[in-house]
């Protein structure tokens, strides 16, 4: 008697067109027949399709029960799939232990284990394929691998597991992957795949055939949530007294799902894949704010540091540049230095050259009255040898005061002082005014208004050094009184036969007395200060004033200028 519910409705059973292994293909006619038989023929409607179309029409309803593979009944679980029985025989007889994954590579390859197949390419039927690839990753997964970079490529080659054992064979792929059994039941032992082929990782087993991987769940008859609960209970009875096909093939009840569900959680696919989808979108749900922020201070952070660069360089291009300017500055203050040493060793020769007469006429006085009074006795006979050793004493006492007159002069100046000539009075002092800028020794404000083409007669060296004697002075006195806006002003201009030089600054009255000129408080200085600019504004038929008070400095220089170059 037919189940009178499905007459306007048949029921819709699903095939995979990626069969069973040869052996087990013998029984999926005669299951179909048995559903016939129990449903009615025209109540029972026959879909063969391939892997992945199968799952997408079990995923959208459109299936009451479907033959396939466990794997493909416990991706299912998720969408209601029940099994309702598992494929036996008289080799497979557990329903919990029938098939696993074989890797293969050619005999004369170096891969032996598993772990040698890190690296190499793979080749495999289907990527959704149970038995012939996903039990395979499953098995790298419990060696601590990732299955999913192990390999360095995979290729897929469709559902014919033949064409897998051709790619290995022709090299291109280095490993394959395949069911468990296939090769016995595809290949006679004689046959030439035999020599040419071997297991990787092989490990013993109840079957009897080849396998590098434990054994999982037979081939089952599962029931989608579509089906009526009346006829999925009789498509059971049915199944299970289903008399045994060639072989003792035929159905029965698999207890132990857990190694399936297992791999999938390793995998994280069929009733497992929402944890990859949980944890996308709990993340998406939960962190995108966090992440966002994350990003946001990132691209600041990164932003900072590539200003903060940018800074640092430019500031070290700037101190390098100031460095380079330092030194070129403490050079040209050095050459400075030495010229106007130079300059003041011959500017102070002449001043000195009257200490020095001076100096030398009282011991050359004394030895001339020595040796004349000593010449006297001797004419006479009454010079004793007592008499003329005093005598001679007094001679070298006298010679060596003599010596350090003369030696303390060399200190002064080893040069002889310059001879006079026309020159330009303007360029000597723009000359000296260039020379103190160089020197680095003032920084503040200089306002100079010098007349050009102003000629004179004299030394050139002595005036710069006049000049440049006025011009650290007021640096000096400023710097003295440490005013808060230093300003030295020169200015250089004729009138009639006289050419008037004014060096003035902000400095005020000086620490020493315009007076005491002949004393220095600096080591390096000669000692003569203002008496030196004195005496060489004389030498040249002009006349020096210094005007003083608690705010400003003057110093006011007169030259002469002879009639043949005052020329108006």
């Amino acid at each position: 008697m037919f189940l009178s519910v499905h007459a306007s409705e048949p029921v819709v059973v699903g095939v995979s067109l990626d069969p069973p292994q040869d052996n087990n293909q013998k029984i999926i006619e005669p299951t179909l027949n048995v559903l016939k038989g129990t449903f009615g023929p025209t109540n029972v409607q026959i879909v063969r399709l391939p892997l992945h179309e199968l799952e997408r029409r079990l995923e959208a309803g459109k299936i009451d029960i479907f033959l396939s593979t466990s794997g493909l009944s416990r991706r299912m679980a998720q969408k209601g799939a029940k099994e309702l029985a598992t494929m036996v025989s008289d080799r497979l007889p557990n329903p919990n232990e029938a098939y696993g994954t074989l890797f293969i590579t050619r005999k004369d390859s170096p891969i032996d284990s598993l772990a040698d197949m890190q690296g190499h390419s793979l080749v495999a039927n289907l990527k959704g394929g149970f038995y012939g690839h996903q039990i395979g990753l499953g098995e790298l997964v419990k060696q601590g691998h990732d299955p999913y970079t192990f390999f360095s490529s995979v290729h897929y080659v469709g559902r014919d597991l033949k064409k897998v054992v051709d790619v290995v064979l022709n090299g291109k792929a280095d490993v394959g992957s395949i069911s468990s059994c296939f090769l016995e039941d595809t290949y006679p032992k004689d046959n030439e795949v035999w020599k040419k082929l071997k297991g990787i990782g092989v490990r013993p087993n109840a079957t009897g055939c080849l396998a590098s991987t434990d054994l999982y769940p037979n081939w089952s008859v599962s029931t989608m949530p579509t089906a009526d609960p009346a006829v999925a209970r009789k498509a059971a009875v049915a199944l299970l007294a289903m008399p045994k096909a060639e072989g003792g093939m035929g159905w029965s009840i698999a207890t132990d799902s857990t190694k399936t569900d297992e791999l999938f959680k390793d995998l994280q696919i069929g009733p497992f894949g929402f944890l990859k989808d949980w944890f996308s979108k709990e993340f998406r749900t939960r962190y995108a704010g966090w992440l966002l922020l994350g990003i946001g201070l990132l691209a600041a952070s990164l932003l900072l540091s590539f200003i903060l660069g940018q800074i640092v360089r430019k500031r070290t291009r700037s101190l390098t540049e100031s460095l380079k300017k330092q030194n070129e500055l403490r050079r040209k203050e050095k050459a400075v230095s030495e010229k106007l040493s130079a300059l003041e060793r011959l500017g102070v020769v002449d001043q000195l050259s009257s200490i020095v007469v001076h100096e030398l006429r009282q011991p050359l006085t004394t030895i001339r009255a020595f040796l004349f009074g000593a010449k006297k006795k001797a004419e006479k006979g009454v010079l004793t040898s007592e008499e003329a050793l005093t005598v001679f004493e007094k001679i070298e006492a006298q010679s060596n005061r003599a010596q350090r007159i003369v030696d303390d002069v060399r200190k002064y100046a080893k040069q002889k002082t310059g001879k006079y000539e026309n020159f330009s009075l303007s360029e000597a002092v723009n000359s000296a005014i260039k020379d103190f800028k160089d020197s680095g020794s003032y920084s503040g404000d200089l306002r100079i208004a010098v007349d050009e083409n102003i000629s004179m007669r004299g030394s050139r060296l002595e005036i710069e050094l006049v000049v440049h004697n006025l011009l650290k002075n007021a640096a000096e006195s400023i710097s003295q009184h440490r005013r808060r806006h230093p300003l030295i002003s020169i200015a250089l201009s004729k009138k009639d036969d006289k050419a008037g030089l004014t060096v003035s600054d902000n400095g005020g009255s000086m620490a020493e007395s315009p007076s005491n000129v002949l004393s220095s408080s600096k080591p390096e200085g000669l000692g003569l200060g203002l008496l030196i600019v004195k005496a060489i504004a004389a030498r040249h038929g002009g006349s020096f004033r210094l005007e003083v008070d608690d705010k400003n400095a003057t110093a006011c220089l007169t030259l002469s200028i002879p009639e043949d170059l005052n020329e108006e």
